[in-house]
């Protein structure tokens, strides 16, 4: 019985050991199982690790920002384009150096504000703009921000630049040109007030004086007119170095733009330095320079204003400094003024004498008034001129002379001319309806009006709508404006004169004449300016233009009209000339409407006595400013048989020698602001055969040898004189004349 029981039990524990090595088995090929899955995604771990490694690096490699990492202050790792940043011919020139000789001492705290504790942190707040140092020492302008990282198992700083260098230098290049003239190179009306007004802050701080000097080139567009812009150009380059010559470094030239240039002299700032600055700008302007290969003179006029004297803000010391350029132009060009307040107000009545010409227009202010043109062999009344006056309610009335030219430059010209021509027309219709004799019209053109292509459809309308003969209406016209375009203004002229209108030359003699224009305009007068008139009596120059300008028009079929006569004296020297016309005062001052067409209405005229002159005895006049002396020789000569004239001054004894045949003239060698000299040199041309005596205390050959040389002086009486010697050199001047 035992031994079954032991080989049941023996056979037992087999089964239960082959049991436990099958299940040890089955373990192991499980747990190895697991341990070769496991090695496999280690190796598969560290296959990713690897390849993201090297995609990581390659990035930073490649990436066109500098990057470089320091760890411990010194650098242990840089990319590529840190190398390029830094100017390093390798990496290793810059390995383990320290980090911070990278970043200059004055960028270091901004360096510092731009490192973050992640990078995330980093990338969520905008980079930092700083500068960096190459190794050459040249610093670089850069955009930058920095993390803490761990490198190589450390605490470590990543720190990434992008080089702004090329868009830097486009920005400044953008700001120069937003700053500067790109002609010249120099400060513009922008930075020129920016700099101006920190000067003046500065100044108001130090107690400190400032100027500001406007600079106008003058006549700078007949450069570009006649040479062209090109040479416009290099002018305005030169005149540009010109003034930066001619001042200090610490102060500024800019320009505004045009010819106009402005400069700001910087404190310190004495009393006579600006006015030194001026006169060394227009002497070096004044320099020839060669323009389109030939040499030009170029002048400037030039406005100062002064701080704090002139204005505390930079526009108004600006402003001010251009009145002054304008009154500087306005006094004859290539000078400088200081402004004065004088200046200010003068503009502020220019600006509200503007203004009240537009209220003029809309308020129908302006008014005609008509002076009578005169024919000097009838006496007749044969035409008139319409000229403008400005009845304003807050000026009173407004002569032309002070608004016309405010009307030109600020274009409200047209408008009050089409205002004239209307209005013109206008009375002429008024005035035929009534049954009143009329005469034509002449209406005064200005420039810009002249320029209009359609004038003559104007002329043609505004005649057609009130029912006029063309004859009626006469066009005024100046040389200098028919001169402005000469081939273009005789185009318009036959368009006009096609409509049967009359057209005049006005103030002819003052402006740019060119006579081989002249003669083919195709015109019925040249007008005789008042300024020629007015020292027609008493200047052999003024005398001798009206003369010739008779003469001219004369030889060229046309009439000749002389303005401002108010004078006999004048009457009689252009009926003696052979003048057609007159016009003026001395028959009738300008007339308003009503008064005017009394004037027709009565068909008044003028008396020609004057002009018929009386058969006389021998006359003599005595000049002299001292009563008694007149007196004494009307006494002596009363007996005497002549006809004895006196006169208290020049001006009377003009007067007298052009309404006299005079054949002797007596006069002091002392007058008033004058010599008899003097006087008897201008007689001497303008009345040859009129014999002329000198009264004088002064027989010297010093005073006396030049006169009678030339023959000014035909005999001279020692003053006091004899009765019976002053009688005998009369008579002698007397027989004299008379072989003449």
């Amino acid at each position: 019985m035992i031994e079954p029981v032991v080989s049941t039990v023996a056979s037992r524990s087999l089964i239960r050991e082959r049991s436990a090595r099958k299940e040890a088995e089955t373990l192991l090929e499980q747990k190895s199982r697991e341990l070769y899955d496991i090695n496999l995604n280690l190796r598969q771990l560290n296959a990713h690790l690897e390849e993201s490694e090297t995609r990581y690096r390659t990035l930073v490699e490649l990436m066109p920002d500098a990057i470089w990492i320091h760890c411990d202050g010194r650098i242990v790792f840089m990319n590529p384009a840190a190398q390029r940043l830094f100017g390093a011919t390798s990496p290793e020139q810059l390995l383990g150096t320290e980090a911070l000789e990278r970043v200059p001492e004055a960028y270091r705290a901004q360096m510092e504000q731009g490192i973050f504790n992640d990078l995330a942190a980093a990338q969520s707040q905008p980079r930092c703009a700083l500068r960096v140092a190459r190794v050459d020492g040249s610093l670089v302008d850069v955009e930058f921000f920095g993390c803490a990282i761990r490198f190589n198992d450390a605490a470590s700083v990543m720190n990434v630049a992008h080089d702004i260098t090329e868009r830097r230098q486009h920005e400044m290049a953008m700001e120069h040109q937003a700053t500067h003239d790109l002609l010249t190179g120099l400060p513009n009306r922008a930075l020129f007030l920016d700099r101006l007004t920190h000067a003046i802050r500065r100044a108001e701080r130090h107690n400190e004086r400032l100027a500001v000097m406007f600079v106008d080139l003058d006549k700078f567009k007949s450069i570009n007119d006649t040479l062209g812009h090109a040479a416009g150009d290099d002018l305005l380059r030169m005149v540009a170095g010109h003034l930066k010559q001619c001042v200090r470094l610490s102060d500024t030239v800019a320009r505004l733009g045009g010819d106009e240039f402005v400069l700001l002299l910087d404190n310190p700032l004495g009393d006579t330095m600006p006015a030194m600055i001026a006169e060394r700008i227009s002497m070096r302007l004044g320099q020839p320079v060669i323009l389109g290969g030939q040499e030009h003179v170029i002048t400037g006029s030039i406005g100062i204003s002064i701080f704090p004297e002139d204005g505390t803000r930079a526009e108004s010391l600006l402003r001010q400094a251009d009145i002054a350029m304008y009154r500087a132009k306005e006094g004859g060009r290539n000078s400088f003024q200081f402004f004065t307040q004088e200046m200010q107000n003068r503009l502020d009545a220019r600006v509200a004498l503007e203004q009240g010409l537009h209220r003029a227009l809309q308020r129908d202010e302006f008014v005609l008034h008509y002076q009578p043109q005169v024919n000097l062999r009838s006496g007749r009344i044969v035409g008139m001129e319409a000229l403008l006056r400005w009845q304003s309610p807050e000026l009173g009335l407004v002569p032309p002379l002070q608004f016309i030219p405010v009307a030109e430059e600020s274009n409200l010209i047209n408008a009050i001319g089409k205002w004239v021509l209307e209005k013109a027309c206008a009375t002429l219709r008024a005035w035929l309806d009534a049954g009143v004799p009329v005469v034509p019209i002449a209406v005064n053109v200005a420039a810009s009006q002249f320029s209009d292509d359609d004038m003559d459809q104007l002329l043609r309308d505004t005649l057609a709508r009130y029912r006029l003969d063309p004859g009626l209406l006469e066009l005024e016209l100046t040389e200098s404006l028919s001169m402005e375009d000469p081939e273009a203004s005789i185009e318009l002229m036959h368009r006009l004169k096609a409509t049967g209108i009359g057209m005049s030359i006005d103030d002819f003699g003052t402006g740019y004449s060119n006579l081989s224009y002249l003669k083919r305009f195709p015109v019925d007068k040249l007008k005789i300016d008042q300024s020629f008139t007015r020292g027609l009596t008493s200047d052999p120059e003024d005398r001798s233009i009206v003369t010739a300008v008779i003469r001219m028009a004369h030889s060229l079929g046309l009439r000749a009209i002389a303005e401002g006569v108010e004078t006999e004296g004048q009457l009689r020297l252009l009926a003696a000339e052979g003048c057609d016309e007159i016009q003026g005062y001395y028959f009738s001052r300008p007339l308003p409407e009503q008064a005017m067409l009394a004037m027709l209405a009565r068909d008044m005229g003028m008396d020609l006595a004057p002009l018929t002159r009386t058969v006389q005895r021998r006359t003599v006049l005595l000049v002299d400013d001292e009563p008694q002396v007149l007196s004494t020789f009307r006494k002596l000569l009363g007996g005497h048989g002549y006809d004895v004239l006196t006169a208290h001054g020049l001006a009377e004894a003009y007067e007298l020698l052009a309404g006299n045949d005079v054949g002797v003239v007596i006069s002091d060698q002392e007058l008033v602001g004058h010599t008899g000299i003097d006087f008897f040199h201008r007689i001497k041309r303008m009345y040859p055969r009129t014999v002329r005596v000198l009264l004088t205390a002064d027989t010297t050959p010093a005073n006396l040898g030049d006169a009678i040389n030339k023959g000014a002086v035909f005999k001279f009486v020692e003053k006091p004189w004899r009765d019976e010697a002053l009688l005998a050199v009369l008579a002698s001047g007397f027989a004299h004349h008379e072989r003449f």
